[in-house]
């Protein structure tokens, strides 16, 4: 087989189509570029595959089974004011990381909770709203759903 040809990916794609999407009368456009550009860099890219394919040798092991190594604030999250919004970054965090590591295990699945609080802090003062809601990261969310598809194939089992 050849070698898998990459593309960068990052929060910025992510993020500036979360942007268009919310381009409606309740949100106001970015004041300047420059506030935009900063907001968009929020995460580190990470390379997709053009060309998805099963790793070789990969172990599944789905989320809800590592719940031991879940983040203290993704339990936090399952309820209150933010709790839809954080879960919609920390699905696509979740997916970004095992596309980034190639680790399909708990390691991979259970990612750093500072990156979901890192994107959340840039959409609030972006968005100007002291809490996020599921309106703010629908397209984060609609992100993350492509993203996990391809750590599933990647790994070959149910993320």
């Amino acid at each position: 087989m050849g070698k898998l040809q990459r593309k960068p990916f990052s929060a910025a794609l992510i993020l500036a189509t979360l942007w268009t999407g919310m381009a409606s009368a309740e949100t106001p456009a970015p004041a300047d570029m420059a506030q935009e550009e900063a907001f968009l860099k929020v995460l580190p890219k990470v390379d997709v595959p053009d060309d998805v394919q099963p790793i070789p040798g990969a172990v599944n092991e789905e989320f809800r089974n590592c719940e031991a190594h879940w983040p203290p604030q993704y339990r936090e999250a399952q309820s209150g004011a933010e709790a839809r919004a954080l879960r919609d970054i920390y699905s696509f965090v979740r997916a970004r990381n095992v596309i980034a590591t190639a680790d399909c295990g708990c390691a991979g699945k259970v990612a750093n909770w500072d990156d979901v609080e890192a994107v959340a802090a840039a959409l609030r003062e972006s968005q100007k709203v002291e809490r996020l809601s599921w309106q703010h990261t629908a397209a984060i969310s609609t992100e993350a759903r492509k993203l996990i598809a391809v750590a599933e194939t990647m790994c070959g089992g149910s993320f």
